[in-house]
């Protein structure tokens, strides 16, 4: 452990009795849970591909909904540890018979059963100022939004429908030009989360195009993040090359010249063997890594290839030093809200020094789909958000690829807080030309 954390940054000797505390903990028996979100706001995500507004926004509602429906049931049981047939409530999750759907909109939300045949009558009744029937039924599994939002609190979107904190995990929307597809991290992952959006956006082609939508407030509790997308020529650029480009400007971005590593990234990868084509379907766990520098210059890509594909493989193995701290933090015996919320953006602040050096700075992803899927943003909350105290912040940089189209987001906060410092994120990254 000790071996491992050095290897990312300059770690003293307080650093040991995290590493011991891990030892101990591995010793007991650890509890099957899933630690790495607890269904709040920042647990939120986002995918979207650029689509017209509907001509007939009732029978596009719908239509999406039941699109919904249909991309659930088929993906139901294929992605390990991700059931999709439910909704969340209070960070749990419970079963679903994915026929109730929610219809949002700025003057109310109906909750009514996909099959009702006064849904169409009543969800126009409700978007010309009749107040929605009450709910009285079961909990939706989906929020359909009727209306224009912000991409920068798009992924919040299926929280239109929750009450007292349960509530739906999948949500359909609009934001500008894109059709989204929100989720939540503790029912599925990146690459679940592309299928969805991708069978999503084939069920739905072919709309007619209609006027603009109006603009919907933000879903309170909203956490704004800096959005910049662009699509990009398969085969995307590789993760490798691109985590080095980016630690060398995350290098840069701390200020400190002279010290020894960057702040470290997060790369999201499936456990298993690589050649397995099964494990893209698996829970991601975060390999950790950091660029080393001296005398300011940072160290040969070689040497930081070799040492990222050993962390990599050791993670996949559930070996690595992220695999290991889950672990122990599941043989912790302390109640599951407290162990997700110590990982979570909203964790307590003597958990910083720790977050500094797991978390770090960004996160980089690469989603490979084996399915066609139309040019897909997707945003994600980063490990830290800016504050006063913290101005640097964070960013996640997410690469989608079908084989033959892709695109790069970067969304974050901080040093890349505005469209347009994203947006020169992006152009810097790809300046590399990361392809090796």
């Amino acid at each position: 452990m000790q071996r491992e954390l050095a290897a990312i940054a300059e770690v003293g000797s307080p650093w040991w009795l995290l590493a011991g505390a891990v030892a101990l903990a591995e010793t007991r028996t650890s509890p099957a849970a899933y630690l790495s979100c607890d269904a709040t706001p920042d647990a939120d995500t986002l995918m979207g591909y650029r689509a017209p507004p509907p001509h007939n926004v009732v029978t596009d509602a719908i239509d999406r909904a039941y699109a919904a429906q249909t991309a659930l049931r088929e993906l139901d049981g294929t992605l390990p540890d991700q059931p999709l047939a439910v909704t969340i409530d209070r960070a749990s999750l419970a079963p679903s018979k994915l026929d109730v759907a929610a219809f949002s909109c700025d003057r109310g939300c109906l909750v009514a059963q996909l099959d009702d045949p006064r849904l169409a009558t009543e969800l126009a009744a409700m978007l010309r100022g009749t107040a929605p029937r009450p709910w009285h039924g079961a909990r939706p599994f989906v929020c359909v939004s009727i209306g224009d939002e912000p991409i920068e609190t798009a992924r919040h979107g299926h929280r239109r429908a929750w009450v007292d904190g349960a509530g739906p995990w999948l949500g359909l929307g609009r934001a500008g030009e894109l059709a989204v597809v929100s989720t939540c991290h503790l029912v599925v992952d990146g690459y679940g989360h592309a299928r969805i959006t991708a069978r999503v956006a084939e069920l739905c082609a072919g709309a007619v195009c209609g006027p603009p939508m109006p603009w919907l407030a933000p879903v309170p509790g909203a956490i704004p993040l800096a959005v910049a997308w662009r699509e990009v020529a398969s085969p995307t650029s590789r993760v490798i090359p691109l985590a080095y480009k980016l630690g060398q400007i995350l290098h840069r971005t701390a200020g400190a010249p002279d010290a020894k590593f960057s702040p470290t990234i997060q790369i999201p990868i499936a456990r298993g063997r690589k050649e397995d084509p099964a494990r893209l379907r698996q829970r991601v766990v975060a390999a950790t890594t950091s660029v080393r520098f001296e005398h300011g210059l940072p160290e040969p890509f070689a040497a930081f290839e070799a040492r990222l594909r050993a962390v990599i493989a050791r993670e996949a193995n559930a070996t690595g030093l992220t695999s290991r701290l889950l672990a122990a933090t599941r043989a912790v015996p302390v109640p599951l809200a407290w162990k997700r919320k110590s990982i979570s953006a909203r964790r307590s602040h003597w958990l910083d020094g720790v977050a500094d050096v797991i978390g770090g700075r960004a996160q980089i992803s690469r989603i490979p789909l084996d399915i066609a899927a139309p040019a897909m943003c997707a945003v994600s909350s980063p490990a830290r958000l800016a504050s006063d105290a913290d101005p640097i912040g964070s960013c996640v940089v997410t690469i989608i690829d079908d084989g033959d189209r892709g695109a790069i987001t970067v969304c974050g906060s901080g040093f890349a807080g505005t469209p347009q410092r994203a947006m020169a994120l992006v152009d810097e990254l790809l300046a590399t030309g990361a392809n090796a």
